[in-house]
């Protein structure tokens, strides 16, 4: 049976299939064991059980940018993210250069539609900047008010002191 037959009924995706393939971990045509294998990993595929425990082994910096970027399908995406979330606040990052930086990088000519994803990735990353900093606001508010409390203690406890 061949990989893309397979991934027609399979949960799982395409893309891992041809990457198993590629660092040789099944063969394409799939032979008996190589199913065998796949049902197996199927029947565990996506269970909690089974995330839970590989995720762990990983820092929580590393979980959050997976999680982050689980959606982009392509290297570029991920690496045209990660370009726009590691931008110091003060400089830009023109998309004309990126779509040039892209293109010597990956190898290939980026067409109208994945301008549009490199669009979609930018906004994406805008808006998750956007949620770090509204955090950081709430977070300061947060300890102002309760430092301002804490002076609030203070002040009753040291008038209550006095004779």
């Amino acid at each position: 049976m061949e990989i893309k037959e397979y991934a027609k009924t399979s949960k799982i995706p395409l893309k891992t299939l041809q990457w198993m393939k590629r660092s040789k971990k099944i063969g394409d045509p799939l032979q008996d064991n190589d199913v065998i294998g796949l049902q197996l990993l199927e029947n565990l595929w996506g269970l909690h059980e089974f995330l839970r425990p590989q995720l762990r082994q990983k820092n929580i910096k590393y979980r959050k940018a997976l999680i982050e970027t689980c959606d982009l399908e392509t290297k570029w995406e991920r690496y045209a993210f990660s370009r726009f979330m590691n931008l110091q606040p003060d400089k830009r990052l023109f998309m004309k250069n990126l779509i040039a930086e892209i293109e010597l990088t990956f190898r290939f000519k980026m067409s109208n539609f994945d301008h549009r994803k490199l669009y979609r990735v930018r906004k994406r990353v805008h808006r998750a900047k956007e949620r770090q900093v509204q955090k950081k606001l709430s977070e300061q508010k947060n300890e102002g008010m309760k430092m301002s409390n804490n002076d609030l203690e203070k002040s009753v406890s040291a008038s209550a002191k006095r004779p």
